[in-house]
């Protein structure tokens, strides 16, 4: 994905405004280290389980993981884009 993708997307400040504000993330930071801590813990389940139970937990724990990361990125984007739209009117995307 290049550059101008996601200027048009919403998801990256205009560019005569980078450097100039504080970036700010619309990442739930508490969701965000719960999720990173079940991906941490199914990677030592997965490691500790010798391929038998744990490993399977490990796998499902990862697999939840994953998914909770991607939606947390979804759900951050579309915030995003939402206060590109708020803020900037004519560049939001139909």
């Amino acid at each position: 994905m290049a550059l101008e993708d996601l200027e048009e997307a919403g998801v990256t400040l205009p560019r005569d405004q980078w450097g100039k504000r504080e970036v700010r993330s619309a990442v739930h930071k508490p969701l965000f280290l719960v999720d990173v801590a079940l991906a941490v813990a199914s990677a030592v389940l997965m490691y500790f389980g010798n391929g038998r139970f744990l490993t399977w937990l490990g796998a499902v724990l990862f697999i939840i993981a994953l998914v909770g990361t991607t939606a947390l990125a979804l759900h951050a984007t579309s915030i995003q884009g939402r206060r590109r739209a708020r803020t900037q009117p004519d560049k939001a995307r139909p």
